[in-house]
């Protein structure tokens, strides 16, 4: 149970508490990925990004059209990776595809979507989105391993922070012995002492590189009462 106390100037909780005990779950797609969940130093040293120039991915799918018509399948696929990893190289490190779902997510993509973002206070909010471009680092053993750091809080409708700063959600470890071009976290929030609609934020850090993403989900804590139309 992680407590922080609400911004009374801006949000008019005055002294009360927003508490929220988050649960933080990942899958990712198998075999690409083992899961491992105990604490571990930060990563020093990614393994390096791709080097690319402007004419790099015309002419590697130039390569990847030859294969497929020389029938390289596997060949081909194998270069699809790689182009897909010089594209992300480009990109750097974010999210994607971020959204409410019904319950955890049970794959890549593999989900029920929420029809609405109307919760009851106390109530698990579950969450699914995915990463790309992350860093990934050599191990002893011969595996990758990526490492995240995640953290969340409310904002306003009109952006103000609700919290005095970020509540730390945990760190996200993995393991590949691949070099995998993306990946999946499923989260789940509690949050009470919050009524109203709100922007639920939340912050990704490949911890790597350094870089950040953050997605946004709006989200209403309605008492029962009110969500019955007070009857």
């Amino acid at each position: 149970m992680v407590k922080t106390r609400s911004c009374p100037d801006l949000c008019g909780w005055r002294t009360r508490l927003v508490a929220a005990s988050i649960a933080v779950a990942i899958a990712v797609p198998v075999p690409l990925f083992a899961q491992s969940v105990p604490p571990a130093p930060p990563a020093i040293a990614a393994v390096p990004a791709p080097v690319t120039n402007p004419r790099a991915l015309p002419e590697a799918a130039a390569r990847i059209e030859a294969m497929l018509s020389r029938g390289q399948h596997d060949e081909a696929l194998v270069a699809a990776r790689d182009f897909l990893r010089q594209v992300t190289a480009r990109t750097g490190f974010g999210v994607t595809n971020a959204r409410l779902t019904a319950a955890p997510a049970e794959g890549f993509g593999m989900y029920t979507p929420r029809r609405d973002g109307v919760y009851r206070p106390g109530e698990p909010v579950y969450a699914y989105v995915e990463v790309y471009g992350f860093s990934m680092t050599p191990q002893p053993d011969g595996s990758n391993r990526l490492l995240f750091d995640v953290s969340f809080t409310l904002d306003s409708l009109d952006g103000r922070q609700m919290t005095d700063g970020l509540i730390p959600m945990g760190e996200v470890r993995l393991d590949s012995f691949s070099q995998p071009v993306d990946g999946f976290f499923h989260l789940t929030y509690r949050v009470t002492g919050a009524e109203g609609s709100f922007l639920l934020r939340t912050e990704v850090i490949d911890r790597a590189s350094g870089q950040r993403a953050e997605f946004r989900l709006p989200v209403e804590f309605v008492e029962p009462r009110a969500a019955l139309g007070g009857k």
